[in-house]
Formats: structure tokens, C-alpha cells, sequence
């Protein structure tokens, strides 16, 4: 036991040695840069999730979850998120009335769509907002966190099963010690950035951290629902694209969500 928890600790810091700075990186230059990232993991995760839940890795839905969304890209890119969201949904309907190879009809590509193509049109607006390099460094920040504090708490202390037919590995004792690490990267953020209410800052960062851990779970329903352990193979430690995107998948809407309810703007500032 001790020797597969070792494995798996390293293949994660392997792993996120390699792309935390490729996502950094990204998020600094931003502009196409950060769009042709965000193109790349859709590509990979549509990839993904049609095999899992029934469908064909290149098949029509495949190709219908990828172009939707890469023309939403380009479309976000010059600002018009409402236009990006309004493309993703003619894509959910071609996805709803249009069957698969065998002739069957499944609402699982159109749940495909809404579940990456969407977060990921939020998270190229939220780059191209004011401040957005800010917000997605404090996003990445704040679920980074929230996932290494779930990690080893849960490790550290173990106990009662938070989702066990879930999740088997999440325990409750893991959703405090992930909670409590984004509180403390809301706390870190007003010490850094200038003029920040302090409510905001550790509210919005529990939001995000509550919405990362939702959207772990989220994604192990699917796996479960299907008999997978993970949604592919691509990263070591990890499983595939999804399995180590689905937190900031669903942060990134969180994000959105407070900025719309916000008249607009950044969540944090006031």
C-alpha cells in the first residue's frame, strides 16, 4: 500500500512539473497562446469522453463536440461570450437529434459538450477580461491547492468515505483539508494584490474550491457509470486530460458565475 502511494506521489509531481509551467506559461502570453492550449485540451478530452460513455473516439459526435467548440473559441477570443455560448448550444442540439454509428440516441455528447466545452469558453473569456491573467493565476492557484490539501489530508488522516459509491478514496476528512487550503489562498491573495475586500477574496476562493471539488466528483459519476477508473491515459498519476481538468473545469464556471452576478467584473475586486 505504502509502495503504490509512493508511485502515484511521484508520478504526480513528475507530471506537474512538466505542465504547471506549460500552463503558466500559456496564461502569461495569453491571446492565441492561450486559446491554442485551450483547443488542444478540448481536442484530447473530447476525445475522451466519447469512448467512455459509449460512443467512438473519432466519430461524429467526436467531431461535432470539437468543431463547436473550437469556432466558440474563436468566437470568445474577440470578447463575445453570449455569441461562444450560443454556438455551444447549436452544438448540443445536433448532438441530441443526430445518432450514433449504431443507430441509437444518447444525451451523453450533448452532456460532453455542456461539461468541457463550456468551462473552457469560460476560461478563455475570464483570460481576455480585465485583470484576467490575475483571475486565472488565482483560479489555477486556488484549485491546485484545494486538490494538494484533499490529497494529503485525506492521506494523512483518512476516516469516513465522503462519496463512497462515488469516489471510494475521497474522505471527509480530504473535502475539509482541500476546503481549508483554498481559504488560505483567499487569505494569501489579499496580502498580495492591493485594494481587495478580504470577504470576497476567501468566499470567492471557497466558492471555487467547493465548485473544484464538485466537479472531481462530478466526473466520477460519469467513470462510474460506465466501469472506469479514469477517463484515459495520458498522464501519468492522473488518468487523461479530463480527469486532471474536470476541477478547473467546473472553477472556471464558478468564476464566470460570480463575475455575471457581479455586473461583469472580476470577482475579487470591489
Amino acid at each position: 500500500m505504502a509502495e503504490r502511494v509512493s508511485s502515484e506521489l511521484f508520478q504526480r509531481v513528475v507530471a506537474a512539473t512538466i505542465l504547471i509551467p506549460v500552463a503558466l506559461a500559456a496564461v502569461y502570453f495569453g491571446g492565441w497562446v492561450f486559446s491554442l492550449l485551450a483547443a488542444i485540451a478540448v481536442t484530447l478530452m473530447a476525445c475522451e469522453w466519447e469512448p467512455v460513455t459509449g460512443g467512438e473516439r473519432t466519430g461524429r459526435h467526436t467531431l461535432v463536440g470539437i468543431i463547436t467548440t473550437l469556432a466558440a473559441l474563436s468566437v470568445v477570443s474577440f470578447g463575445s461570450i453570449q455569441w461562444a455560448l450560443a454556438l455551444i448550444g447549436v452544438g448540443i442540439f445536433v448532438d441530441l437529434v443526430v445518432p450514433r454509428k449504431d443507430g441509437t440516441y444518447s444525451r451523453w455528447p450533448a452532456v460532453g459538450l455542456v461539461a468541457i466545452g463550456v468551462p473552457v469558453v469560460c476560461l478563455v473569456w475570464l483570460r481576455g477580461a480585465n485583470e484576467g491573467i490575475t483571475v486565472i493565476v488565482w483560479l489555477l492557484v486556488v484549485l491546485w491547492a484545494t486538490d494538494s490539501g484533499a490529497y494529503f489530508v485525506g492521506k494523512w488522516i483518512g476516516g469516513a468515505r465522503l462519496a463512497p459509491t462515488i469516489s471510494p478514496s475521497k474522505t471527509w476528512a480530504g473535502f475539509v483539508g482541500g476546503t481549508g487550503a483554498g481559504v488560505l489562498v483567499g487569505v494569501a491573495t489579499v496580502t498580495v494584490l492591493p485594494d481587495i475586500s478580504t470577504i470576497r477574496a476567501v468566499l470567492a476562493s471557497i466558492l471555487v474550491s467547493l465548485a473544484g471539488q464538485g466537479g472531481d466528483l462530478a466526473v466520477s459519476v460519469v467513470k462510474r457509470r460506465f466501469g472506469v477508473k479514469d477517463m484515459g491515459t495520458i498522464i501519468p498519476g492522473h488518468g487523461g486530460v479530463l480527469d486532471r481538468l474536470d476541477s478547473l473545469l467546473f472553477g472556471a464556471m464558478a468564476v464566470v458565475a460570480l463575475a455575471v452576478a457581479g455586473g461583469g467584473t472580476v470577482p475579487l475586486w470591489p
